[in-house]
């Protein structure tokens, strides 16, 4: 037969009793002692206030000049540098059938490289001789230019038209006149007609 268990009885949740605040007393205002006399009877200076130091202001910090930036790159790019060796990466590639590889196509950028370092240095050298040419071509034609039209030849074609090259004294000016520019119209039809 069974028997029922007896239902338990919770009690409420009390709270722990709070104990009392302790009481101050009120402490008596304590008086300043009295100073005691100066034995002298000179009569009492004022003390300066002392001074103040001044302020010194803080030094600005000083900003890397060109000159202290390259030692740090150098610095910082070696160290970099340095450790490249032993990343993992690096490590995996070199003991893989991808160094052949990597090898491979390094040694092809080089032999490229040189390739074109020599094309260029050939076109620079026919460049040159083009130059060169091209400037015996232009003295030539400057001193035909000089026999053409240089002074002795107009002289010589001059004198054999009965002219006559004035001395430096002899050059005057004409001065123009309203009707001058009519009376060449006039000319210049009639020469054309």
């Amino acid at each position: 037969m069974a028997v029922a268990a007896p239902a338990r009885r919770t009690a409420p949740a009390q709270a722990p009793p709070r104990k009392p605040a302790p009481v101050r007393k009120a402490q008596p205002a304590r008086k300043p002692a009295p100073r005691p006399a100066r034995a002298s009877a000179a009569p009492a200076r004022a003390r300066p206030a002392p001074a103040r130091a001044p302020q010194r202001a803080r030094p600005k910090p000083k900003r890397a000049t060109g000159g202290q930036l390259i030692p740090l790159a150098v610095g910082r790019t070696a160290t970099a540098v340095g450790h490249l060796p032993d990343s993992g990466l690096v490590v995996r590639m070199t003991r893989g059938r991808a160094w052949i590889g990597v090898l491979g196509v390094l040694l092809a950028g080089i032999v490229a490289l040189n390739v074109i370092t020599l094309s260029f240095a050939a076109s620079t050298g026919k460049i040159y001789q083009n130059i060169e040419a091209l400037e015996n071509d232009n003295s030539i034609v400057q001193s035909r230019d000089a026999q053409r039209y240089g002074i002795a030849r107009i002289r010589n074609e001059a004198a054999a038209q009965g002219l006559a090259m004035p001395s430096a004294n002899q050059v005057r000016y004409l001065r123009a006149a309203p009707s001058d520019v009519e009376t060449a119209a006039r000319r210049l039809a009639a020469a054309g007609g």
